[in-house]
C-alpha cells in the first residue's frame, strides 16, 4: 500500500462507481459520439486494448464483478448463478463497511444472485449516493445503462432513415426491426451493405443521448465532491455487431454468438480520486486487459484481499504482452435450453495472432486464425497458412475449454428442503395476475410482483414461455415463497423489452416431490402484454 494511500484511508475509505454501459463498441466512445467523455477521458485512465469475457451481458457483469473468467464461473445463459457457497469480492467489501449496491430492477434476477449486492429498486442512482455521502457511508455501487441496447431508436431517427435508399423496398422493414425489436435473431432479417450507414448513425444517435446522461451524472459527481472521493469505472458488457457477420446485435439478440473485434473489443476508462495512486499511470495504457481485472484493481486501490482467488490481475501493473481468452454461449441469455447448453465459441489471443473456436459439446467444429496486426477486421482465415501457430494457440485455449464450468440454472441445481412439508397439497392458485387474459403497463403493481397461494414458507418452481418463433425463450426459476419480486419496472423499460414478446404464460409448482411424484402445476397463466 502506498503511502498516498494510507494518507487516503485516514481521511476517507475511497467509494467505487462502476457504470456499465450496454452493448458499446470501442469505436462508439468518440470525440464525434460522445464529446463529453471524451474530454473528461483526458483527466483519467483509458485502456487501449480492454476486452470482454463473452459476448452477453449476464457472464460479463458476473466476470467483472467477481474477477472470476468466464471458463471459472459457468454463467452462460439466463437463471444461472455462481454458486451461494462461494465468497465473492462484493461479500468482502461489505464486511468491510462498504454499502454494495444496485438500484436497478433486473438486478433481481436470477443471473445476479450470490454476487453480494443489496438491489434496492426504483431509487434513482445519484439519490442513493448523495445518502451514503451524507451518512459518510463507503460504498460500491453497479449501474448499468441500458438505453444504447437494441432497439436503435434515438431522437433523430426518423431523419436517419430518411436517408434509406428509395429502390429497395425491404429497407423501411429492415430499419423498422432495427428500431422497434430488442433482438434482431440470426435468420429474422437479411441485411445489405447499404444498410449498413443508416444502421450506424442510428446505433450511433443513441450514444449521444448517453453521453448526456453522463454529463449530468458528472455534474452530480463534481458538484456533491463524490468526483474527489470515487474511483469511477466506465466500461461496457460486451461490444456490438453492426453487419460486419451480416447480422445486428450480439449472442442474445442475433443467438449466433461470436467473439470478433467488434463484439470483444470494448471501452474501459477509470479516473481515480487525487492522491489515490502515485500518478505513475499513463492517461492512455496499452497493456491487453479485460473485464477479470476490474475487481482485482478495485480490491488493490481499497487495501483488501479476496476470499475467492482472482483470475484477473491491476490494471495498472500489467506486464505489455499478455495472453487474453474468453468463452460465449451461443445465444447468451437467449439459449433455447439454459439447463443443456452445447454451442459455444471461444477465442485467445497472443500478441496480435488470435484463434476463435466453434464448439459443440466442447468438440471444435470450427476453427480460425487472424493476424489482427495486418487483418484487424477478421476477413482473412490463416488456419491452413500457419498451422504451427495454430496448434499451439488452440491446444492452450483447449485446456480451458476442457475444464470449463457450466453453471446449471437456479431451478435445477436448487435443492429444497421443504417438501415434506407439502406432501399432498394443491397446486399454488394464482393471486397476481389472478387469470389470463391482455396485461398493460397501466396494469401492473409497483412494483411489479408475482403472487400466489400455497405454503409460505415452501420453496417454488415458475416455469416460464415468452415470445414466439425466433424471439421464443423458458425456464424455471426457483423461489423461496409465495411471490416473485421483479421490482419497479419503468414505462419505458415495459414498451421497449418485454411487450415485443407479446406473449408469456406462466405455471408455478411445489418444489422436490411428492411420493416420488412431482408435484402438480397450478393452470397455466397466459397474458398477452400491450404498452
Amino acid at each position: 500500500m502506498t503511502v498516498a494511500l494510507f494518507e487516503l484511508n485516514q481521511r476517507q475509505r475511497p467509494n467505487v462507481l462502476v457504470l456499465t454501459v450496454e452493448s458499446t463498441r470501442f469505436d462508439a466512445i468518440s470525440k464525434h459520439n460522445t464529446p463529453f467523455i471524451w474530454r473528461m477521458a483526458a483527466s483519467g485512465h483509458r485502456f487501449m486494448q480492454h476486452r470482454t469475457s463473452s459476448a452477453w451481458t449476464g457472464s460479463n457483469i458476473v466476470s467483472i464483478l467477481t474477477g472470476l473468467s468466464t471458463f471459472r464461473h459457468g454463467v452462460h445463459s439466463r437463471d444461472a448463478s455462481i454458486p451461494e457457497p462461494w465468497r465473492p469480492p462484493l461479500e468482502t467489501l461489505a464486511e468491510s463497511g462498504w454499502d454494495v449496491g444496485g438500484v436497478q430492477s433486473f438486478m433481481l434476477t436470477s443471473g445476479f444472485q450470490n454476487l453480494g449486492l443489496t438491489v434496492t429498486p426504483s431509487i434513482d442512482p445519484k439519490a442513493w449516493m448523495a445518502a451514503r455521502r451524507l451518512s459518510q457511508t463507503p460504498f460500491l455501487l453497479w449501474h448499468h445503462y441500458l438505453d444504447t441496447h437494441l432497439p436503435y431508436n434515438p431522437p433523430n431517427a426518423a431523419g436517419i432513415t430518411s436517408r434509406l435508399p428509395k429502390d429497395d423496398p425491404g429497407a423501411a422493414n429492415r430499419m423498422n426491426l432495427v428500431r422497434t425489436s430488442p433482438t434482431i435473431p440470426a435468420r429474422a432479417a437479411t441485411f445489405n451493405a447499404a444498410d449498413l450507414p443508416v444502421v450506424r448513425a442510428l446505433y450511433d444517435g443513441q450514444f449521444a443521448v448517453f453521453d448526456a446522461w453522463f454529463e449530468s451524472l458528472w455534474t452530480f459527481l463534481d458538484k456533491s465532491g463524490l468526483r474527489d472521493t470515487t474511483i469511477i469505472i466506465l466500461t461496457t458488457d460486451h461490444g456490438e455487431e453492426l453487419l460486419e457477420r451480416g447480422f445486428v446485435g450480439h449472442a442474445s439478440t442475433t443467438r449466433a454468438g461470436h467473439l470478433h473485434e467488434e463484439i470483444a473489443h470494448i471501452p474501459l476508462m477509470v479516473w481515480l480520486p487525487p492522491g489515490l495512486r502515485d500518478g505513475d499511470a499513463a492517461p492512455e495504457i496499452t497493456a491487453p486487459s479485460s473485464h477479470i481485472d476490474i475487481m482485482p484493481t478495485v480490491f488493490n486501490l481499497l487495501g483488501l484481499k479476496p476470499e475467492i482467488p482472482f483470475n484477473g490481475a491491476d490494471l495498472f501493473s500489467l506486464p505489455a504482452e499478455r495472453i487474453w481468452t474468453a468463452v460465449t454461449s451461443k445465444a447468451g441469455f437467449a439459449e433455447d435450453d439454459p439447463t443443456q447448453i452445447d454451442d459455444f465459441v471461444a477465442a485467445i489471443m497472443d500478441g496480435g495472432m488470435k484463434v476463435q473456436l466453434r464448439l459443440t459439446k466442447r468438440v471444435v467444429t470450427g476453427a480460425e486464425l487472424y493476424d489482427l496486426r495486418r487483418d484487424p477486421k477478421e476477413r482473412q482465415n490463416r488456419a491452413d497458412a500457419e498451422p504451427a501457430v495454430m496448434a499451439r494457440m488452440t491446444d492452450q485455449l483447449m485446456r480451458q475449454v476442457l475444464t470449463m464450468r457450466i453453471a446449471k440454472p437456479s431451478a435445477t441445481s436448487a435443492q429444497p428442503a421443504t417438501q415434506g412439508a407439502v406432501q399432498n397439497r394443491e397446486p399454488p392458485r394464482w393471486i397476481f395476475p389472478a387469470s389470463s387474459g391482455v396485461l398493460t403497463y397501466d396494469d401492473l403493481p409497483s412494483p411489479l410482483t408475482l403472487r400466489w397461494r400455497g405454503a409460505a414458507q415452501a420453496d417454488y418452481l415458475l416455469q416460464y414461455e415468452a415470445g414466439d418463433g425466433p424471439m421464443a425463450i423458458r425456464g424455471e426459476i426457483h423461489i423461496a415463497g409465495t411471490a416473485r419480486d421483479f421490482g419497479a419496472v419503468s414505462r419505458h423499460y415495459w414498451n421497449e423489452y418485454v411487450t415485443p414478446y407479446k406473449r408469456f404464460h406462466l405455471r408455478v409448482r411445489y418444489a422436490g416431490q411428492n411420493q416420488s411424484k412431482p408435484h402438480p402445476w397450478s393452470p397455466w397463466l397466459n397474458m398477452e402484454v400491450r404498452k
